[in-house]
């Protein structure tokens, strides 16, 4: 199968990271979980901005000096990039964000000034040759690191694999920086004569009382301290279930321990608990479950092809909300309930396998709590009950 390459922007190190942060990593996370869930060769790659000498590296490969490499990537190439847009060469999800960089394109484009005043930018950042009193504009620097961490430039076999290769090249990053990596990035790769990215994947910003969460607005929320009180599975499930694929997302804490109580404590966890709780009968095959339940990684694929994370987990909770269905219809408790086990437990084992991308520890136990059997246990914690005590 092709490879899949996933990509993050690198921010800037100028404060502790906040919960916008871990949206963009969780969202490319889980794309390369899934990735390789299908069998995929996939590798992710993050950072963080410390205007390392990336941009002279990819001009030293491309044999030319750093100002000749900048230089050439200008508004000739409005054409190419526009018939590339449009040809969905360049994949841009969602279609909103899409249109914004195509009417962006069509309405032309200027020259691009590639330095800064070293004096602007207090003596740091890298300069550009033969004048001192320049440096290179950040993005530029920024942007090469997509390849140059590959070892562009230096015949490594990463980058022949991951990015001059056949496979797929995507970029998971906010709205706020389209236009850098669909519209400069090319451009400063076709001047290259280097391969495209394949897909530009855009999420929302996150807000705090309708407020856009951010390092200079004073209302941030730190991730860490949330994964600390309630756990990486209930701050996972919450960035991918409830933050919408266009638009912002407003975030509070009793909605993370809402969804993650609905969701996965009352939800796919007490899935488990009532199934493990019946006796136990011979698991059909896979192919033999429910349509309801083998349609769900075609469902999964195609959600996550369009970059909507919310649709992905909606069909595993549609699944969980069927398999319930099933239990109040059949109503095993009663008595002769082994083929409605067996049925639920095949249907709990596809869950814990589709559910691994959004929530690898969660995952692994429910896995283990399918294995082992015996008296049920909770597997995902009330988290409600625990803010109350």
């Amino acid at each position: 199968m092709s490879s899949f390459y996933v990509t993050t922007a690198i921010p800037y190190v100028n404060a502790a990271p906040h919960l916008g942060h871990a949206l963009e990593l969780v969202q490319a996370d889980v794309l390369a979980r899934h990735a390789r869930l299908r069998g995929r060769p996939a590798r992710f790659l993050t950072g963080t901005d410390d205007n390392a000498l990336k941009n002279v590296t990819a001009a030293r490969a491309a044999g030319v000096d750093v100002r000749g490499f900048v230089d050439r990537n200008a508004a000739r190439y409005a054409g190419r990039l526009l018939e590339i847009l449009e040809s969905g060469r360049i994949r841009i999800e969602p279609a909103a964000r899409r249109n914004e960089v195509l009417a962006f394109v069509r309405a032309g484009l200027t020259d691009l000034s590639v330095s800064r005043p070293a004096a602007r930018a207090g003596g740091w950042g890298i300069p550009v040759p033969g004048d001192p009193g320049q440096v290179i504009y950040v993005w530029w620097d920024a942007l090469a690191n997509y390849v140059t961490a590959l070892g562009y430039g230096a015949d490594d076999p990463d980058y022949r694999r991951w990015w001059d290769g056949p496979g797929e090249r995507a970029h998971v990053i906010g709205k706020g920086i389209v236009r850098f990596h669909a519209v400069h990035w090319p451009a400063l790769l076709l001047s290259a004569g280097l391969p495209l990215p394949t897909a530009v994947l855009v999420h929302d910003y996150l807000t705090v009382d309708g407020a856009k969460i951010a390092k200079s607005g004073g209302n941030t929320v730190d991730p860490a301290g949330l994964v600390e009180r309630y756990g990486t599975d209930a701050v996972r499930w919450w960035l991918l279930r409830d933050v919408a694929r266009l638009g912002e997302s407003d975030f509070t804490e009793e909605r993370l321990v809402h969804r993650a109580d609905t969701d996965l404590a009352n939800g796919l966890g007490n899935l488990v608990s009532r199934t493990l709780a019946l006796p136990r009968g011979e698991v059909p095959e896979p192919g033999e479950l429910p349509g309801w339940c083998t349609e769900l990684p075609d469902r999964i694929d195609r959600a996550l092809r369009d970059f909507d994370f919310r649709a992905a987990t909606g069909a595993v909770c549609a699944v969980v909300d069927e398999a319930n269905r099933l239990i109040e219809a059949e109503r095993p408790w009663k008595g002769g309930g082994e083929a409605v086990s067996a049925v639920l437990t095949g249907v709990c084992r596809v869950l814990a396998t589709e559910v691994a991308p959004f929530l690898p520890d969660g995952a692994t136990r429910l896995a283990e709590r399918l294995r082992r059997g015996g008296r049920p246990q909770p597997v995902f914690p009330r988290l409600g009950q625990r803010a109350r005590r």
